[in-house]
């Protein structure tokens, strides 16, 4: 790759990355106690604390179980941003083949992902845990693989999206699980 179609490239990334992170942050809205108690039991905190308090639903969220409801919805969106952003991303011939090799398989992990999250939802609804939580892991896993397939590759354009939605995965199903506990499922 050219050392400017490099950079551009980076630079483009770089701001797919931090701009909507920037925009959430400057969106937070309030941290309720509801949203503080759900919190507690993830991994991951201060992801949690600024996503549910910067999504409307939350504010108002009457139980824990809606609030699971909200993390998975935004882990389910989050996988869904993340296939737009590689549609856009697989098709720029300035990348390495190896690199679009890689990025069309992450395609197809996300959008499994995003599949995977939306039977999680409705898994909770019904109070299905096992389900729920094969669901969630098995959209982690999807993030795992798409990390692989940079294996041995220069650069993983993809490391701080899997991240991050692992993160927010791995919250999503531990605010679940508290609330089917709680509601005794």
């Amino acid at each position: 790759m050219k050392p400017i179609t490099t950079f551009f490239f980076v630079l483009t990334l770089c701001l797919l990355i931090v701009l909507p992170q920037e925009i959430a942050a400057n969106q937070e809205g309030v941290v309720t106690e509801q949203i503080k108690q759900a919190c507690e039991h993830t991994a991951h905190k201060s992801l949690c604390l600024s996503t549910l308090s910067s999504d409307p639903s939350s504010q108002q969220a009457a139980n824990l179980t809606i609030l699971a409801q909200v993390a998975l919805s935004i882990a389910s969106q989050n996988a869904s941003d993340t296939t737009d952003l590689v549609k856009t991303l697989v098709n720029d011939q300035s990348l390495e083949p190896s690199v679009q090799q890689a990025l069309a398989d992450c395609l197809d992990h996300y959008l499994d992902a995003a599949e995977q999250l939306d039977d999680s939802l409705a898994a909770l609804t019904v109070g299905a845990h096992e389900d729920l939580k094969t669901w969630v892991h098995v959209a982690i896993d999807d993030a795992g693989l798409c990390d692989a397939g940079f294996k041995g590759l220069k650069e993983n354009v993809m490391f701080h999206r899997n991240k991050v939605f692992h993160q927010l995965c791995q919250n999503a199903l531990a605010i679940a699980e508290v609330s089917l506990s709680a509601a005794g499922k």
